[in-house]
């Protein structure tokens, strides 16, 4: 039985991006990655890594033309990932609006005469691509998830908004779309993300747009962790700013607000049906929640990354406290180089990682066993002591979740019967 502290935290970001060749500009590959940039690098050929279909020294450089992000998991971007790739079979689009269409290969044997035929794959090019994201943006399985996208190409952002006027059916307002160029920065600090980067050229580069701007770690919540470990330090009298009932720190699943100024904490439930009250909405799971306290609007993905964190993420709340006095893009900088620093050592390790087939695969296993579920509480045992500090310890008892029922997390993934 897996113990319910073996349960990872929200990522601090994974995305799925769109590879263009720059030198031919037909050619483009769809990927995932939890680091965009050192994922490039890879591509490039700058860094160990990459893959077969883009290490071709006729191809490179690679330019990365857009970015997902905003997956609540690996395994939600590897979804994400085969059904973009695979617009022409995933289920996820209907036939009636599907776009990329299966080709029939035909191959006539010169010794026997014979004819056979299978399937192939459609050719496809950069506006095919932004064409079927549109279309996965918009189906019921994908529409609600806390998705942004980021363009990095300028030509790219303008096919992609041509192709927005020429489609009646809109995307959701709560994704956002918007375009991200790099920024201009001076000629001793200029480089790319194929170059190797010192710590200081990250962190000047961080927030100025691009793939090297991305922040793919947890540093924009230390504040929230800083403030945590205060409120925590005050004991257990802290009550919900939504039902005014005390909240239990040894059981209780809370929500502290990410505003800077405001000290208001929320059950998790509470504030859950709260949002979803305000908005009268069917859906089991809010898009955003508004503070009672302070009436600030955050994104309920971002609240839920929060306390995952809190309840799963010992070593990465530690990261971010112990970096006590840096700025937010230099804990930023600081944990994206240690971080790609122990990719390194794993790379002998790769045939561990998964891929978005080997999740289809996976779930088309698991089709068979419906008896199987996963009842894990987000709260796991330590939760409290990752952030807390040690005056407050003697007196918040650890966090005890429940045992889940099953040895590992069902995955759905309506995509599977493609597979078998």
């Amino acid at each position: 039985m897996t113990p319910a502290m073996d349960l990872k935290p929200v990522p601090a970001f994974y995305c799925c991006y769109l590879l263009r060749s720059t030198v031919r500009r037909s050619s483009v590959y769809i990927g995932s990655s939890p680091d965009p940039a050192r994922r490039l690098a890879q591509h490039n050929g700058r860094v160990q890594g990459g893959a077969v279909r883009t290490s071709r020294a006729s191809l490179r450089p690679w330019e990365m033309a857009c970015i997902v992000a905003g997956f609540p998991s690996n395994i939600a971007a590897l979804q994400f990932e085969w059904a973009w790739h695979n617009a022409h079979l995933t289920r996820h689009i209907a036939p009636t609006e599907r776009i990329s269409f299966a080709t029939t290969r035909t191959k006539t044997s010169a010794r026997t005469g014979k004819t056979t035929r299978r399937p192939g794959r459609p050719r496809t090019s950069l506006i095919d691509k932004l064409s079927n994201l549109h279309l996965l943006l918009r189906v019921p399985y994908f529409s609600r998830w806390p998705l942004e996208v980021r363009f990095f190409s300028e030509d790219a952002y303008r096919s992609w908004v041509t192709w927005c006027g020429r489609v009646d059916s809109h995307i959701r307002p709560g994704i956002k779309i918007f375009f991200d160029p790099a920024q201009t920065v001076s000629q001793e600090h200029e480089f790319t993300s194929a170059q190797p980067a010192t710590r200081k050229r990250k962190a000047d580069l961080i927030g100025r747009g691009g793939v090297d701007g991305v922040d793919a770690t947890y540093a924009r919540l230390r504040g929230v962790f800083e403030k945590c470990r205060f409120l925590l330090d005050e004991g257990d009298d802290q009550r919900c700013s939504v039902c005014g009932d005390g909240i239990d720190l040894h059981t209780s699943l809370f929500v502290i607000c990410h505003s800077a100024e405001c000290q208001g904490m929320s059950h998790m439930t509470c504030l859950a049906d709260a949002s979803l009250g305000s908005c009268e909405s069917a859906s089991v799971i809010p898009e955003t929640a508004s503070c009672p306290s302070c009436k600030q609007e955050h994104r309920w993905s971002e609240l839920m990354q929060q306390v995952t964190l809190r309840t799963r993420g010992l070593k990465e709340v530690q990261k971010l406290l112990q970096r006590k006095g840096k700025s937010t893009v230099a804990t930023a900088a600081e944990i994206m180089e240690t971080e790609s620093e122990d990719e390194e050592d794993d790379d002998d390790n790769n045939g561990d990682m998964l891929t978005a087939q080997e999740v289809v695969d996976e779930e088309a296993d698991m089709s068979d066993d419906d008896g199987q579920e996963d009842n894990a509480s987000v709260a796991s045992i330590g939760s409290t002591d990752s952030f807390m500090s040690p005056r407050s310890k003697s007196h918040v008892g650890t966090t005890v979740g429940r045992s889940p029922q099953s040895t590992r997390l069902e995955i759905v993934i309506e995509d599977s019967e493609d597979e078998r």
